[in-house]
């Protein structure tokens, strides 16, 4: 079965936006849900104040609040652990990361198995939900690794486990899922999108990449500091490299997309038969 093109613009535009809003909200939910479960697994239970239990998103990628009464970030924890089990700390810390990947591992496949032929509108909260989640792991691989306050931080030092250590392999897979969502995800959404408007497509690549560009920026503008740079002497020399090769990656990533998608033909997806050779 080929994939059907949307048939009215208002609808997909209406649909791309709400799912952008609930995407957002879904990140959120599940980064704190994964504290939160790593806690009571630990023992941990807060008694939810409806006052205080206020989930702030970053100033840098919206400009609202989603209020979750029981769910806290990591340091609303850590005072009620016990001194001697700091491993448990790095635990709860994790666990937010550990539900945003397995969320985006969970997108991907079901982008992949479906392929929008059926089920349009949950493609696209699907695909909104997944460039969330990578955002927000974007936004802690790597800068947050050498940040000495947040959840990696609790995680590395409750583990006693060097930022360099971590960071490699989390930067490849990262940035494996970025390549992938790019290079196949998007362009496989894209083809999909009202008749053949390659305005529309690149809106869509451009969108990604701007929320990816939002979360890149979140640290350094709301948690990052001198003292943090300073922190390791490494990070003296590797601090300026990190910025500025975050940003040359997500230009290349569009591109990646960009060309992707040029590079796919419209008619094999969107329904068209050839004619016949004689």
């Amino acid at each position: 079965m080929k994939i059907r093109p949307w048939s009215n613009h208002v609808s997909f535009l209406f649909i791309t936006l709400v799912s952008i809003v609930i995407a957002h909200v879904i990140e959120l939910f599940v980064h704190e849900s994964g504290h939160y479960l790593l806690a009571r697994a630990v023992g941990i239970v807060i008694r939810p104040d409806p006052v205080q239990s206020v989930i702030t998103s970053p100033v840098s990628i919206a400009w609202y609040q989603v209020g979750i009464p029981g769910f806290y970030e990591t340091f609303n924890y850590i005072p009620h652990l016990p001194v001697s089990a700091s491993w448990s700390a790095g635990l709860i810390s994790i666990g937010g990361l550990v539900f945003n990947a397995l969320l985006a591992a969970l997108c991907f496949w079901f982008i992949l198995k479906t392929r929008g032929i059926r089920y349009k509108s949950l493609m696209t909260i699907s695909l909104w939900v997944l460039i969330f989640n990578l955002g927000s792991l974007f936004s802690y691989v790597p800068l947050r690794v050498f940040s000495t306050t947040g959840d990696v931080w609790y995680f590395l030092s409750s583990f006693w486990i060097h930022p360099l250590i971590f960071l490699f392999p989390a930067l490849i897979l990262v940035s494996a899922g970025l390549i992938i969502c790019y290079s196949v995800i998007l362009p496989l959404y894209c083809i999909s999108i009202p008749v053949k408007s390659k305005a529309l497509r690149i809106f869509i690549l451009i969108c990604s990449t701007i929320i990816l560009l939002l979360y890149l920026t979140g640290p350094v503008l709301s948690e990052f500091n001198l003292h943090d740079i300073l922190s390791l002497p490494e990070m003296t020399s590797i601090f300026p490299v990190i910025v500025i090769g975050q940003c040359v990656f997500l230009v290349a990533l569009f591109f990646v997309g960009l060309s992707r998608l040029n590079s796919l033909q419209s008619s094999r997806y969107l329904g068209k038969r050839r004619k016949p050779v004689r």
